[in-house]
């Protein structure tokens, strides 16, 4: 049996713990108001300035340009939060004047030099800056932190190069997803859409790439960006890439890019004895791809053993127009009933209430 002595002092030790963790969240809560509260005191008297600069016509910046540029520097410190953050809101002439306000502060050069500090956050923050102010000077040195030993700052260089950076990162960016300090491949694949359709030709080298995880990526930012040129390239990656990660990112690619190349390789893919998870985002792909020849081999599939191709099929057929309905309607009345009846009706009666519009396609992420 325990002693009472024990589990007093227990309790009393508990209560101890509970009551300082109190204390130091309303500590840490006060700290940060106050430093807040301490912030808004600090920038009061440039607050004013900065309405009128973003307000001001490009004729009238330069004088507001050189009174802010001109503040001390415990006011610009306690000013940037707010500027960082307009940065990520604003357009057109507002954040044309806010990338001039930190040129002529001599920030964009400062964020240069800390990338070398041995702060990880100073690092961080450096890229962010110089990725928010599109400095594509920077952008040797930023790809030098893509395998920086902190993750944070890796994370912080990627996503500021798919908005400063140009074709010549691209390299980089995909090697990134490689090695024992990888990147995420949500990460790189946002970064290399962001640079455009200029890049894509860099981003087609990444298909004959060692690395399935790079393959894949370079297949996907392709269909993201509308590379309809490359678009054999990904049907000779959907038939023969050994990786099925990277198949059915092709498959997925040709049914965006919408192009007639895409029609044999969704075809093949869709067959028997491929993978579940390809032969699914196939037939979805043959729908956005909105090919008629694919009517019947999508009809085939309503009564295939795995329900979720079936499903994936019969929404196919409906994006397919009037033939796919069609296709749709002669299933459904097929008087020997069974699954593919059951599959069309089902897609029909969605259809009659609306529910197509809201479609929930089959995705196989990687």
């Amino acid at each position: 049996m325990i002693p009472t002595g024990f589990v007093i002092r227990a309790l009393l030790c508990l209560t101890a713990v509970i009551l300082t963790m109190c204390l130091l969240i309303v500590c840490a809560r006060g700290f940060r108001k106050h430093r807040q509260a301490r912030r808004q005191r600090i920038v009061a008297p440039v607050r004013g300035l900065l309405l009128q600069l973003l307000c001001a016509e490009e004729d009238e910046q330069t004088e507001l340009l050189h009174q802010l540029a001109g503040i001390d520097k415990r006011t610009w410190i306690a000013l940037e939060p707010t500027l960082t953050a307009l940065l990520e809101k604003v357009s057109g002439g507002a954040r044309t004047a806010l990338i001039r306000l930190y040129e002529l502060r001599g920030a964009a050069v400062d964020a240069v030099a800390d990338l070398g500090s041995r702060s990880a956050v100073r690092r961080g923050r450096a890229a962010q800056v110089l990725g928010q102010l599109s400095h594509r000077t920077a952008a040797e040195s930023l790809c030098r932190l893509l395998t920086d030993r902190d993750p944070d700052v890796r994370l912080a260089a990627a996503r500021a190069l798919g908005r400063c950076g140009g074709p010549v990162v691209v390299p980089h960016l995909l090697e990134s997803l490689c090695g024992a300090r990888r990147q995420p491949p949500g990460v790189i694949t946002m970064a290399l859409v962001s640079l455009g359709p200029e890049a894509q030709r860099n981003v087609a080298a990444g298909l004959e790439h060692r690395e399935p995880l790079v393959r894949a990526v370079a297949i996907e930012v392709l269909g993201a960006t509308g590379a309809v040129s490359h678009t054999s390239r990904i049907a000779r990656a959907q038939h023969r890439d050994p990786s099925v990660e990277v198949r059915i990112k092709a498959a997925r690619a040709l049914g965006r890019l919408g192009m007639p190349e895409g029609l044999e390789p969704l075809l093949a893919a869709v067959r028997p004895g491929r993978p579940v998870a390809l032969r699914m985002v196939a037939a979805g792909a043959l729908g956005n791809l909105g090919a008629v020849a694919a009517t019947g081999p999508l009809a085939d599939l309503l009564d295939d053993p795995d329900p979720h191709v079936a499903g994936t099929a019969a929404r196919a057929l409906l994006r397919l127009g009037p033939t796919g309905r069609a296709a749709l309607r002669a299933a459904a009345d097929d008087p020997s009933g069974g699954p593919a009846a059951a599959q069309a009706r089902a897609v029909l009666a969605e259809s009659a209430v609306g529910g197509a519009h809201h479609d929930v396609r089959a995705e196989v992420a990687l």
